[in-house]
């Protein structure tokens, strides 16, 4: 069942697969992704069926290659880049989606591994029903346990965990995050929810995530060749994912409008407002009318204390990451922390002064206070795909999103308007 997953997704594309048709005793025998998939390419702009509609991909490359780099098993656990970064989930991973693989395969596919799926590393996995009690963060929010201590020097101390799975402590914060898109790479400034791995560019920074990636998540004993990191950042910096059919809109190109994957990969990477749906302004399209005024409001609709619009912190024109890799605290981290997280308790070693946070965010790499709760601005395309949202997957549907930032930054908008919000992201 190693590859149960990955031939599934592919099953859908049949004869859209270029080379023909996949090989039944070699997808009996095969040991890698490279193996079973080498030679196939998926082509560009290939529907990735949502519960919004479909998405595309657009490889700068041409097409999509499936026997890359990217999905060799480099590791010693199974595990590609490409059990994490599914193509039909938006290049990252859905929480919907887990949970049918989970079904499928008894928690035996390579995304489940206990050395970051389960939600403690000392999880029981004996059984099927031990597996999804202890996988039940990655199943009910698609989220990957990152293991990150308290620095030192920090300017706070842990004071306390309350840790439902009797696993973290201050030499290991459990910390359950969503694996970033691995799209759309050319919008980003900084790399990971908390800029933790750099370079010298943001290419070398992918190159060094790429590396840690496999000997952590895929458990290789050694490093990557610079020839092995090269391959594959240059596979996932040429890919460009967005929805391309949104229900009751129709195609996100159509009409003058700028929607679509092919289109993004022309985008210009400026701080500017969103324009994609400028055409559909005066639609006949009831939905598409929508979609336009979602699009003002996201970008010009302030909060009632006299903060700025969504899009001064997604500032990246039609991609929505945050153009200069400023990390906000929206505080995803500090409200409604739910029965199945983690919470710890830090206090400024300065003042005395505690928090309560279910992830510190980017202050476990700078040791700040004031970089309490700070997380990377992610793009905003290809929603659709890729639910849950925010890093702890929290946010199961667009509308909760909506509702999340009505509440956290004092967001105000009728009913109404909250659906254009979601047409627009819908969209996107």
């Amino acid at each position: 069942m190693k590859h149960f997953y990955l031939a599934c997704a592919l099953m859908t594309v049949g004869c859209a697969v270029d080379d023909g048709d996949v090989d039944a005793e070699k997808l009996s025998t095969s040991t890698s992704d490279s193996d079973l998939f080498g030679g196939f390419r998926l082509p560009n702009n290939f529907p990735m069926i949502n519960g919004l509609g479909f998405a595309t991909t657009y490889s700068a490359e041409g097409s999509i290659d499936l026997g890359s780099t990217f999905f060799e098993d480099l590791g010693t656990n199974d595990r590609t880049c490409g059990s994490c970064h599914k193509a039909t989930e938006g290049w990252t991973v859905a929480a919907e989606r887990v949970r049918l693989v989970f079904e499928l395969t008894g928690g035996r596919d390579p995304i489940f591994r206990t050395n970051d799926g389960t939600n403690s590393p000392n999880a029981d996995v004996s059984t099927v029903a031990k597996r999804r009690q202890a996988y039940s963060m990655l199943l009910n929010r698609g989220t990957i346990r990152v293991g990150l201590p308290v620095p030192s020097p920090a300017e706070f101390e842990l004071v306390a965990v309350d840790d439902p799975y009797h696993y973290a402590s201050a030499a290991e914060l459990s910390l359950f995050r969503r694996p970033l898109p691995a799209t759309n790479l050319a919008a980003i400034p900084v790399v990971m929810w908390d800029g933790r791995v750099t370079g010298t560019s943001i290419p070398d920074a992918l190159a060094n995530q790429a590396n840690g990636a496999t000997q952590g998540h895929a458990q290789r004993p050694t490093p990557l060749t610079d020839e092995t990191r090269r391959a594959i950042v240059d596979f996932e910096s040429a890919l460009f994912s967005a929805q391309q059919v949104t229900l009751g809109i129709g195609l996100t190109d159509a009409a003058g409008s700028l929607g679509g994957a092919q289109n993004l990969a022309s985008q210009e990477i400026v701080a500017s407002r969103f324009n994609l749906f400028d055409s559909w302004a005066e639609s006949s399209n009831p939905y598409r009318r929508a979609a336009y005024r979602g699009q003002e409001l996201f970008n010009t609709r302030t909060r009632t204390t006299g903060g700025g619009p969504c899009r001064n912190c997604h500032s990246a024109e039609n991609f929505g990451t945050n153009v200069n890799g400023t990390f906000f605290n929206v505080n995803v981290s500090t409200l409604h922390r739910q029965a199945d997280q983690p919470l710890y308790t830090f206090r400024q070693i300065s003042t005395g002064v505690t928090i309560q946070t279910t992830d510190p965010g980017r202050a476990l790499i700078t040791g700040k206070w004031s970089d309490m709760n700070k997380f990377k601005v992610p793009s905003m395309r290809s929603l659709a795909s890729r639910s849950p949202y925010f890093h702890d997957g929290s946010a199961k549907t667009l509308l909760d999103i909506v509702h999340f930032y009505e509440e956290s930054l004092s967001f105000a908008f009728t009913p109404s308007e909250e659906q254009d919000l979601v047409a627009f992201m819908a969209s996107l």
